[in-house]
């Protein structure tokens, strides 16, 4: 995909060699928060430590990813990307709906334990972006929910409406984060977090 990077003098060219570095500046940042952060901790995480990983000052830290809840975001939309992917893989099998989301849980689980310090943060912080941030997150919340219909519009041997698909995405997200969060404190094994999550979804639906 192209990307029109505006200057002061009018759009510039995408692979300009002042873009490019600046992209590169800016992946090293993310990358080396992601470590900081599933090493140490989101609360842990400072921004002149990070300059420091990256090479540059704090102050192109901040021109280049913005402050920490910037970066936050950033690092959950990368990860959303992952989920998305797996919700993508999922729509066109020919499992059951209990079955269907009972496996996609799992298979989600799988991927975010591998980053959990990572996933709890961006859950947490959620509650707190502002301005730009906040319509940024709220954007990537409604496209997740919305890969989420599709999937269960697909998944269902009867036709759902709108409304019963609005509140199975509701479901799927919230016991999700209940089953990570249970994952996380040793409270419930994979397996059981999954059905977990598929009961509380679909429950006192039928199979």
């Amino acid at each position: 995909m192209s990307v029109v990077v505006k200057g002061k003098r009018g759009p510039v060219r995408p692979d300009a060699l002042n873009v490019v570095r600046g992209q590169q500046t800016r992946s090293r940042i993310i990358s080396a928060a992601r470590t900081r952060i599933l090493t140490h901790g989101f609360e842990a995480l400072r921004l002149d430590e990070l300059a420091r990983d990256a090479g540059i000052t704090k102050a192109a830290v901040i021109k280049s990813a913005g402050g920490k809840a910037s970066i936050l975001l950033t690092l959950g939309d990368e990860d959303r990307q992952t989920r998305l992917q797996v919700i993508r893989e999922a729509i066109p099998l020919r499992t059951g709906l209990r079955r269907r989301v009972h496996d996609l849980s799992r298979r989600l689980l799988e991927v975010d334990l591998a980053r959990l310090n990572v996933v709890m943060a961006y859950i947490g912080y959620m509650w707190f972006w502002t301005g730009a941030d906040h319509d940024r997150a709220q954007a990537m919340l409604d496209e997740t929910r919305a890969m989420l219909e599709k999937l269960f519009a697909a998944a269902s041997p009867t036709p759902l409406s709108a409304e019963r698909l609005n509140v199975l995405s509701l479901r799927m997200l919230s016991s999700y984060v209940i089953g990570l969060r249970d994952l996380r404190y040793g409270r419930a094994t994979l397996d059981d977090t999954a059905r977990l999550v598929a009961d509380l979804v679909l429950d006192p639906d039928p199979d």
